[in-house]
């Protein structure tokens, strides 16, 4: 079947290109975004990868479906002969990224690369729920903030309300920092200690709070921060 033509106004390559640095991000990476320094060989890589594929895929749709466990290929653009080897490249990347039934969250890391694909690169706050059931599956990601995160914004009746209709055994918090840095606040220990003692009286345990940066993420719990 023919295609015809499209560009994602959210796209890298529907934007006007600048100049700026580029962000190292696990995957992809948008044009417009400040970042570290890299050296240049690995920039001009990347900004050679980023234009050959930009053409035919929808970066911004990749991250919201790997996030939401959808299938990736739908990210691909309606053009005309989407070369083999990028189709070949999403289908990697969904048999890498999606969860399967008999994969458990066994470490914050398996979590953390698919939230960093929706939350690694934006501007603004966002506070999400990973809900896991009793082998550590995770049944839904759902982003429940968005703006700035505290503990006079976090509504423990809110957080746990998904949780209680899946029947949860656990949860993953995760919020980002738009500045990159991944240092937890004060805020950030209260809201963990407020929903520790929350999903105890819930029976639905906190199993970790991550904060996601530009390329990089960390464990609160690991740190013993709130726990």
């Amino acid at each position: 079947m023919a295609r015809t033509t499209t560009r994602c106004s959210l796209c890298p390559a529907a934007q006007k290109k600048t100049h700026n640095t580029i962000l190292m991000h696990p995957l992809f990476v948008e044009e417009a975004i400040n970042c570290l320094p890299v050296d240049p060989v690995s920039q001009r890589q990347a900004h050679a990868l980023r234009e050959a594929i930009a053409p035919y895929l929808c970066l911004a749709e990749l991250r919201r479906l790997a996030t939401c466990g959808e299938n990736l290929l739908t990210a691909l653009k309606s053009i005309e002969d989407i070369p083999e080897e990028v189709q070949a490249l999403i289908s990697l990347l969904q048999v890498l990224l999606a969860p399967t039934k008999d994969e458990s969250i066994t470490r914050p890391a398996d979590l953390a690369a698919l939230l960093m694909l929706e939350m690694g690169a934006l501007d603004h706050e966002e506070f999400w729920v990973a809900c896991l059931d009793t082998k550590n599956h995770v049944q839904r990601l759902h982003c429940l903030y968005k703006g700035s995160v505290n503990s006079s914004v976090v509504r423990v009746c809110e957080l746990f309300r998904l949780p209680l209709q899946l029947n949860s055994a656990a949860i993953i918090v995760a919020h980002n920092h738009p500045s990159s840095g991944c240092v937890a606040s004060q805020e950030d220990i209260e809201v963990t200690k407020l929903l520790i003692q929350a999903g105890e009286l819930l029976e639905i345990s906190v199993l970790d709070h991550l904060i996601v940066g530009q390329g990089r993420w960390v464990s609160m719990r690991e740190q013993g921060l709130g726990w």
